[in-house]
């Protein structure tokens, strides 16, 4: 699971699963989806801090939570649907203040039920808390260079890794086209001194095409500051990609708070 703080953790990609037609109706009122994404996020973000701060030792980490923010929470599948229907909320709430069209009002008042009813689960469920945190890693350099590969594209992602095995959401996809008789090298964009203080290492997953990914480094995790050639052999089906990490602890909301 991606981390709350994570760069990515909604996308368009993500509303789109519930509006076919959202990228018609942002383009025609000149809705920027992205900026909504970003206010639901900062909006929840807000909510899930404060509550954290408010439970005192129910917290594991309660002690060190203001300097942690809420980089140590994993985001469930209710809350990425809190997420979604809150950015879709944002979206239909603009459409419908420049419309005034009873469509785009009853589409708001549907997204602000199943918004209500997605954070509800999210605390009922339990707030996802990870001891370990690996934040997902930047887009990864890829360099080309002359090898023994056939012309191809190949789709390029990173992860972290830990000493409890455990492993970050996959970075962003770098494509590259190779001619023939070429290669890659793969790096970390963080380097040494950017890698997260949990991580011991790293993993590459590639692919020729976006969808499925699978690691690479079939003989060990990688180094923190090496890099990964392409062999020449091509490519292995090694590993498929996880979803990141899983919580090491859950915190759930009280029957008596939920009534609050």
């Amino acid at each position: 699971m991606a981390l709350f703080t994570d760069a990515v953790v909604i996308t368009l990609d993500d509303l789109l699963g519930y509006e076919a037609t959202l990228v018609q109706v942002a383009s025609t009122h000149g809705i920027n989806v992205d900026t909504k994404i970003s206010l639901a996020t900062s909006a929840i973000s807000d909510r899930l801090l404060l509550w954290l701060l408010s439970i005192g030792i129910q917290d594991p980490q309660h002690f060190t939570r203001r300097n942690l923010g809420l980089s140590t929470v994993v985001v469930s599948a209710a809350m990425r649907r809190w997420l979604t229907f809150s950015s879709l909320c944002g979206v239909f709430a603009e459409a419908y203040n420049l419309q005034l069209n009873t469509r785009f009002q009853g589409k708001l008042t549907e997204y602000q039920k199943l918004t209500g009813e997605a954070s509800v689960t999210t605390f009922q469920a339990g707030i996802g808390i990870v001891y370990n945190p690996l934040p997902q890693p930047a887009l990864p350099l890829v360099s080309v260079q002359s090898g023994s590969s056939a012309a191809t594209g190949l789709f390029v992602q990173t992860t972290w890794i830990n000493t409890e095995g455990q492993e970050s959401a996959l970075s962003p996809v770098n494509g590259v086209i190779l001619p023939d008789d070429s290669s890659i090298t793969v790096g970390m964009a963080e380097g040494s001194l950017g890698a997260p203080a949990a991580a011991i290492g790293w993993n590459v997953y590639v692919s020729v095409d976006e969808g499925a990914p699978t690691m690479q480094n079939v003989d060990g995790t990688l180094q923190i500051g090496s890099t990964w050639s392409l062999p020449a052999t091509g490519i292995v089906s090694g590993f498929p990609a996880g979803d990141g990490q899983n919580p090491d602890y859950y915190i759930q909301m009280s029957k008596q708070i939920l009534r609050g």
